[in-house]
């Protein structure tokens, strides 16, 4: 695990004489610890204040790179090549759009001088510092460029890694680009790359502070993107596993980690009291965690969607037309099945309440529906049977070889219209226990 410094470099005052040619000094203020340091580069200051094992620099042709190998070979009394220094100067100087007098190789040398300050300042820093060099980002082509550049970025990240960002310098649209590069690349490469601290310089506000320009972290903006990701899943998909850590509640985190464990192993009764035990701990005031408090709403709309169901049977088709629309069509048919049987035993029931929910009086009530005769008895067969081969194929990885999964998927909402209307609103249904009594199925 290594920190990492990802800052952007900009081209500071332009001026054809390199040797004039320097950042302004600002005394970078930490507010956590009212630390300072006064500096001309705010990654210099990042990364003793964070003590990173190295620093990624990204920049174009015409920032100051050859501030940059100044400047950190100065400060850690490190020998400097003044005729390298003097030429990348002239090449800064003399970039035009387009051309390639600079590449990453020929920027090898500041690598290793950043390098050099790092171990200065900490001897136990790892090193492995790189200069990236990017587009001006100004048509689809130098856009795409940039993201190749920064996806090579993502590829020398190690899982795990605490990862800086400072946006103070360069184009606005780099740091931008960076902030949103980060969060493609955890969402492809790593589970738990975690934006550490997101800084911003605020130069301009240094009159305020006696001339101290304010360091600020920004990180929880980041947290906000994780947030809105964690909020979707969970409310369209049952996945709440990201928004339970970043809820952080004693009781709340747990409800939503089970309700995601419960929807993937489709335990319907405990799915059901989880889902009724979170909507009444959402009633309660969370003015302590903004984002939390901004979310209620939205999290109330997935368990409201199940609140005042009174019986199994109709949370099952309910939950069976939840995966439908959210085309996990395994859970949803499995779901679909299984309200058949619960709606018809629950009529038994109604009838008489010493009849329980066990599985051998679930097995009868297959039987039933197959073996004995009753008014609606082929329709209701015909409509269990379609919905169980389908449930089989796809338990079985669709190797049957029987229909296309086109077909399986175009049934689905179909068949739950079906079962809604032949099962759950038909009136003829409830006389079965007059027709067949329940101690009469074997």
């Amino acid at each position: 695990m290594a920190k990492i410094l990802i800052s952007s470099l900009g081209t500071g005052p332009l001026d054809k004489d390199v040797t004039k040619r320097e950042y302004k000094k600002a005394v970078y203020w930490f507010q956590d610890s009212d630390a300072k340091y006064k500096t001309e580069f705010i990654a210099a200051a990042l990364s003793v204040h964070l003590k990173v094992d190295k620093i990624y620099l990204i920049g174009t042709g015409k920032s100051m790179w050859e501030e940059v190998y100044r400047y950190f070979a100065t400060m850690s009394n490190q020998s400097q090549d003044d005729n390298y220094w003097l030429e990348l100067g002239e090449k800064v100087g003399a970039f035009k759009i387009g051309d390639s007098k600079i590449d990453e190789v020929y920027l090898s040398k500041v690598n290793d001088t950043i390098d050099g300050y790092l171990k200065y300042q900490r001897k136990s820093a790892a090193g492995g510092s790189h200069c990236y060099l990017i587009d001006y980002g100004l048509n689809e082509k130098e856009i795409w460029s940039n993201f190749d550049i920064f996806m090579r970025i993502g590829e020398s990240l190690e899982e795990n890694d605490q990862i800086y960002l400072d946006i103070t310098h360069a184009f606005r649209s780099i740091p931008l680009f960076m902030y949103i590069m980060l969060d493609l690349i955890r969402i492809l490469k790593f589970k738990n790359l975690k934006l550490s601290g997101l800084f911003y310089g605020m130069f301009e506000a240094s009159k305020d502070f006696n001339g101290r320009t304010p360091v600020v972290n920004l990180g929880s903006l980041f947290n906000i993107t994780l947030w809105a990701r964690g909020a979707y899943n969970f409310i369209n998909f049952g996945n709440g596993y990201l928004l339970s850590e970043l809820i952080d509640d004693d009781k709340i985190s747990p409800k939503v980690r089970n309700i995601s464990e419960l929807v993937n192993i489709n335990y319907l009764t405990d799915f059901k009291k989880e889902v009724d035990s979170l909507n009444s701990l959402l009633e309660t005031d969370f003015s302590t965690k903004p984002i939390l408090h901004y979310m209620t709403p939205y999290l109330k709309d997935f368990t409201c969607r199940f609140k005042g169901i009174n019986t199994n049977s109709r949370f099952q088709i309910e939950l069976a037309r939840w995966y439908f629309e959210n085309k996990r069509y395994a859970n949803g048919y499995i779901c679909l099945a299984e309200s058949i049987i619960t709606r018809i035993l629950e009529i038994y029931r109604d009838a008489n309440t010493k009849i329980n929910w066990s599985k051998s009086e679930r097995d009868r009530i297959k039987k039933l529906i197959r073996s004995y005769e009753f008014s609606e008895k082929t329709k209701i067969e015909a409509l269990y049977d379609t919905i169980c081969t389908i449930r089989n194929r796809i338990a079985h990885a669709g190797f049957t070889g029987e229909s296309s999964f086109k077909e399986d998927i175009k049934k689905a909402f179909y068949l739950l219209d079906n079962v809604e209307k032949q099962v759950f609103n038909n009136k003829i249904l409830e006389k079965i226990p007059l027709e067949v009594p329940f101690n009469e199925i074997f």
